[in-house]
């Protein structure tokens, strides 16, 4: 049957197609090598099918090749090619090839896979065209294989890659965005406008301006200014914080981060994406931790992962002597020029996620001052797992120290003392027996010899030993009060006592015009040692009638009370008082006196009462206006304290 052409002349060429494409056209009927050039050059198979004789069919070179099969071996047999088709594309291939006979109309063209000889898939575009005869019905068919292996892989990776940051931003909830930098173009995905409350469709026009109407001037500035140096290459991605209006009237906090990732010819940026992500809470909770951390008593400190302070207390400036400067938004290493290499190291590895702690440091402030710290560095994180920073927590342990170190020194000091007092009990032992046996031997040398008892040298013989003898009784008194503080206190009802003082110095006061008053309630009671309690009554009754006023009628009045610690007894007269303003530093010093005129004053009573006041744990206060009188408050412990 011969084979008629239902078009001749490509109407194209009638319509004034270029005289380069008619000039080819004749050449490929003329010269068989353009057409073997065409064939192997521009596609990866070619086959012509004999529809008359549906067995026979016509495969180029390049067909089995593409496959991987060796062409001399194939057969042109229809059977060869759909042994190594897809099933399921096989069935795609009969109904395109039924419906393109059936309509010349309907493309022959479409996707099928193949199996390569290696195991592998190869996909094809296959296309072709039916050449009819005059009734037209199809007689021959031309097809052309086009390998899009490449293209379909890529196509699959694009699709998995796709699938996989759907699923990332559905699960991370984030709202996108794509902007044309140039054109003011802005495409937003259906969760960007959910989460300020709004649908998609209720934004439209969508535009930039649908994100200026919904943020604050404010944070709109300092956005633009991220943009900028994003723009300019000085950052790798764009990434800001701001507030943005929701529907029901209420402010949402959102992250904003952003990429160019295409830029125009001149180098200028032009499309740009993005992402927005909720963080209202994070917010909330960053604020709460805040406003705790500024009104922390602690010294406390919270830095972002540059190390730009977030937050402190007002212990941590005092701790550091920071007056006058706004810290906050301010670098770590701007604030302490002075850091050490160590002090870096740490804060590298808090980073990391490592809490470091340190528990004595000595700094030395601005003004000058040596202080003792110990500090703990902790990260804080923004999510689960990633570190927003870290905080710092500071104690001021300086007055710790000093204690620890007063410590030492009163270890050392009672070693000293305890050395001190055997010292003092070797020595007072010793000199009262040498002053003993020098008064002895002076008495017995006066009885053999009493023709030179009124000699002046001897006279002052006697007098040497017998201040002698006194000072070694001063010594060995207050010897026998320092030794004396392991002994037990004993509860001492106090009116008692001071009446049996009282009756015993009743001559001399009566002698001596002084009336005594006993104010002290009957249920009051003192922890004492009794020997000490008698003699501090009788020092202080004694010095207030030895020192009264000739001027006046003269008194001494005693009164108690309780407060929280002590029992605070009261000797007040109205004698001639003290000169507190130039005597008070050496008032209770040994051997002092503050009335020369006044006979029998050795200046050693007060001495001796202040340390048996203390010994059983009490304080001595004085108030005195000279010529007016004297009080002398004698705070000691009470039974229930």
């Amino acid at each position: 049957m011969k084979l008629e052409k239902k078009i001749d002349v490509d109407p194209i060429l009638d319509s004034g197609e270029h005289y380069l494409q008619k000039e080819l056209y004749d050449l490929v009927k003329k010269e068989s090598s353009i057409f073997d050039f065409l064939q192997v050059g521009a596609l990866d198979g070619l086959w012509f099918w004999d529809l008359l004789d549906p067995e026979n069919v016509w495969m180029n070179s390049s067909y089995w090749t593409t496959f991987g099969y060796d062409p001399k071996k194939m057969p042109h047999k229809v059977d060869s090619w759909q042994d190594i088709v897809f099933k399921e594309d096989l069935k795609n291939v009969y109904a395109n090839f039924a419906s393109h006979a059936e309509d010349p109309t309907f493309p022959y063209d479409q996707i099928v896979r193949f199996r390569h000889k290696l195991g592998h898939t190869i996909w094809v575009r296959c296309r072709g065209m039916m050449l009819r005869d005059k009734k037209g019905k199809p007689v021959k068919m031309l097809g052309a294989h086009t390998d899009i292996t490449d293209i379909k892989i890529k196509e699959e990776e694009l699709k998995l890659q796709s699938a996989f940051f759907e699923h990332i931003i559905d699960g991370t909830g984030l709202g996108t965005w794509k902007w044309n930098v140039k054109t003011g173009e802005t495409i937003l995905n259906k969760r960007w406008a959910e989460m300020i409350g709004y649908s998609l469709s209720e934004l439209e026009p969508i535009s930039l301006s649908t994100w200026l109407e919904h943020s604050t001037k404010e944070d709109q500035d300092r956005s633009n200014k991220l943009l900028k140096d994003h723009f300019l290459k000085k950052t790798p991605f764009y990434e800001c914080e701001f507030r943005m209006r929701h529907k029901n009237g209420e402010w949402i906090w959102v992250l904003d981060r952003g990429k160019v990732v295409s830029w125009d010819e001149n180098g200028d940026p032009e499309w740009m994406v993005g992402s927005h992500q909720e963080i209202t809470k994070k917010k909330k909770d960053f604020e709460r931790n805040r406003l705790f951390i500024e009104q922390t008593p602690s010294a406390i400190a919270m830095l972002d992962d540059k190390m730009n302070y977030l937050a402190a207390s007002q212990k941590w400036l005092e701790v550091y002597e920071i007056e006058d400067i706004e810290i906050i938004g301010k670098s770590y290493y701007e604030i302490f020029s002075k850091i050490s290499e160590a002090r870096k190291t740490n804060i590298v590895n808090c980073l990391k996620g490592n809490v470091v702690k340190n528990y004595e440091e000595k700094i030395e402030t601005k003004s000058g001052k040596s202080k003792w710290l110990s500090w703990e560095l902790r990260p804080w994180y923004s999510d689960d797992i990633e570190i927003g920073g870290l905080i710092i927590h500071v104690s001021d342990i300086t007055r710790i120290k000093k204690e620890e170190e007063l410590k030492s020194l009163l270890k050392v000091a009672e070693e000293q003392n305890r050395r001190l007092k055997n010292f003092a009990h070797i020595v007072s032992h010793n000199l009262k027996s040498h002053s003993g046996n020098f008064e002895m031997l002076l008495d017995l040398f006066l009885q053999e010899n009493p023709e030179i008892e009124d000699n002046e040298i001897i006279k002052l013989f006697k007098t040497a030993s017998s201040n002698l003898s006194d000072t070694i009784a001063h010594l060995n008194e207050v010897v026998l009060i320092n030794t004396s503080l392991d002994k037990s206190l004993v509860p001492i009802q106090l009116k008692d006592v001071i009446d049996e003082v009282v009756r015993g110095v009743s001559a001399i006061a009566l002698e001596s015009k002084v009336e005594i008053n006993n104010l002290v309630d009957d249920d009051i009671d003192v922890l004492a040692i009794p020997a000490y309690l008698d003699s501090i009554l009788l020092n202080f009754i004694t010095n207030g009638i030895k020192y009264r006023s000739r001027e006046r009628k003269s008194h001494i009045t005693l009164s108690a009370v309780k407060n929280r610690k002590y029992v605070v007894l009261s000797i007040a007269d109205n004698g001639l008082g003290i000169d507190l303003v130039k005597h008070r530093s050496k008032l209770f010093g040994m051997y002092k006196t503050f009335h020369p005129n006044i006979k029998n004053s050795r200046g050693i009573g007060l001495f001796i009462t202040k340390n048996q006041v203390e010994a059983i744990g009490g304080k001595i206060e004085v108030i005195s206006t000279v010529n007016q009188g004297t009080t002398f408050k004698i705070y000691m412990k009470y039974e229930k304290n």
